[in-house]
């Protein structure tokens, strides 16, 4: 799962604020099978917590915005802190393993 330990193990990381609001704006509430969770808010970072399951879906829908370059719709802000989104949580899954 592109370097994410531990399916069912919880983990701790840092992610920009602005894709994940995006992110959580776009799931549903109610579904805390499928979402992370916000843990605190510093400034443009928010820190998140969620299995490897969940940390997935959030990498998966970044990897889809990063790309979204024809996207019309999808604003600049979006697609930038979707790629730096991706950048953190490869980061982290380098010091994790």
């Amino acid at each position: 799962m592109n370097g994410i330990a531990d399916e069912g193990a919880a983990m701790t990381t840092k992610v920009p604020a602005a894709f994940w609001d995006d992110h959580v704006s776009r799931l549903p509430i109610d579904d805390g099978e499928s979402m992370a969770f916000e843990v605190s808010r510093a400034g443009s970072r928010v820190t998140i917590q969620g299995t490897a399951a969940q940390i997935e879906v959030l990498r998966r829908d970044a990897e889809y915005y990063a790309d979204a370059d024809s996207m019309d719709e999808c604003p600049r802000f979006v697609r930038e802190s979707a790629r730096r989104t991706l950048s953190a949580l490869a980061k982290h899954a380098q010091r994790s393993t």
